[in-house]
């Protein structure tokens, strides 16, 4: 907590320590990249294993074909599944193939959305709200100063849950655009829900313009359901990304997609795929371990219950405090937004009041609970977090909730 930065020395389940001996139970979970928990024995036994075997990098195994498998059998468009390293890697590669295969160089993506730092997706994270433009023809406002501006001029943004936007743009750009590519569910604002129908309208949309969908789900994937928003909401879409719960915290993503698509990568491909820690074998174990207790779907729909607690738990406890504020969760992501504005994209979250956040945040971190002061942050739940653990979270949001109301009166 300001001005002191927390540092940490270990973790276990659903806690975490830091180097003073504090316990909190950890709601930023290796920023979503968990969500067994910390050193589950199951994967943690795996990655020794795989230690000891001396395989690491630049090889093929038997173990890589496994993971493949697994992921082909619970993801609705995993024809083809190949391995990277981190979700920036993963989405760098996605597109790169939706524009080899489809010959087109634009992309589109959503305002708000965070797809990685490369050049091409580090744009319109979190613009400025006086640099965006309006909200029917939003601008493509870079990241940063380092981005290549070609790259820039060639994304498009759109924003989340309009699909009279999207199909003016897809329609406008057809001739030149390769994919579409978001978040279904935006985490990366915190926890936005798409409306009803939109991901499946948005599909239909995209095959009638000949323009290839996306699913980023390095958060989404496998939280939400075992095969992740696109299993969740019954829409499959053309090419997917995955990290984070991939291997609960290893190093490791994914591209899954339609056969047809996926062949650019091969040895013959007009994409390829290359890169020495592809497949790490030690995330790979990781993974595969990871996935064998995910499969089944019971750890997420504990998290969505646990999601749905907290989301009546908090309305019950807003109203009691007279705090205008609102908490948003699914999959075990959530997160709380201080205003009476229903959140639908990226500018109806920036309606959240940022003071009041931070106030709220602050008093969680002092009673135990491990957040981040970000207005638009994804924190989140683990499979350890256990009845305990969300007990002290309610409490928690008691007291900052109450706090909030002391600088309002």
């Amino acid at each position: 907590m300001e001005p002191y930065p927390l540092w940490f020395s270990r973790a276990k389940g659903g806690r975490i320590w830091d180097v003073d001996g504090n316990e909190y139970v950890d709601c930023v979970v290796n920023m979503s990249a968990l969500i067994l928990g910390h050193g589950d024995d199951t994967v943690t036994r795996a990655v020794k294993e795989q230690i000891e075997s001396g395989l690491t990098c630049g090889v093929e195994t038997e173990l890589s074909i496994k993971v493949a498998e697994q992921v082909a059998r619970i993801v609705p468009c995993a024809e083809c599944v190949k391995f990277s390293n981190s979700g920036t890697e993963a989405v760098a590669k996605a597109l790169m193939i939706a524009r080899a295969y489809s010959g087109k160089q634009k992309i589109l993506k959503l305002e708000g959305g965070y797809n990685g730092w490369q050049d091409c997706v580090a744009v319109s994270s979190k613009p400025s709200l006086k640099m965006a433009g309006p909200n029917r023809r939003p601008r493509s406002v870079p990241e940063n100063q380092g981005l290549l501006k070609a790259a820039v001029d060639a994304t498009l943004v759109m924003p989340f849950n309009d699909l009279q936007i999207a199909e003016r743009m897809i329609k406008r750009h057809r001739k030149n655009l390769a994919a579409v590519i978001i978040e279904p569910i935006m985490f990366n604002l915190g926890c936005v829900l798409p409306k009803d129908d939109y991901l499946r309208a948005l599909k239909e949309i995209t095959d009638r313009n000949d323009v290839l969908l996306i699913f980023d789900e390095v958060i989404s994937g496998f939280r939400v359901a075992a095969g992740g928003a696109q299993e969740y909401y019954g829409v499959v879409p053309d090419l997917a990304t995955f990290a984070k719960a991939i291997a609960n915290g290893f190093p490791m993503s994914a591209v899954a997609g339609r056969a047809d698509v996926m062949d650019t990568t091969s040895p013959s491909g007009k994409a390829g795929w290359a890169g020495v820690y592809n497949g790490s074998q030690v995330s790979l174990a990781a993974s595969h371990a990871t996935l064998e207790q995910l499969a089944n779907g019971e750890v997420q729909r504990k998290l969505n219950s646990q999601c749905e607690h907290l989301e009546k738990r908090f309305s019950e406890l807003a109203r009691e405090a007279a705090v205008q504020a609102q908490l948003s969760g699914l999959g075990g992501q959530f997160q709380v937004y201080f205003t009476d504005k229903k959140i639908t994209d990226y500018r109806s979250a920036c309606n959240a009041d940022p003071t009041q956040f931070k106030v709220f945040q602050g008093e969680l971190l002092r009673k135990g609970v491990y957040t981040l002061p970000i207005t638009l942050f994804h924190h989140g739940l683990v499979a350890a977090h256990d009845q305990e653990d969300m007990e002290r979270i309610v409490r928690a949001i008691r007291e900052g909730l109450k706090k909030v109301k002391e600088i309002r009166t």
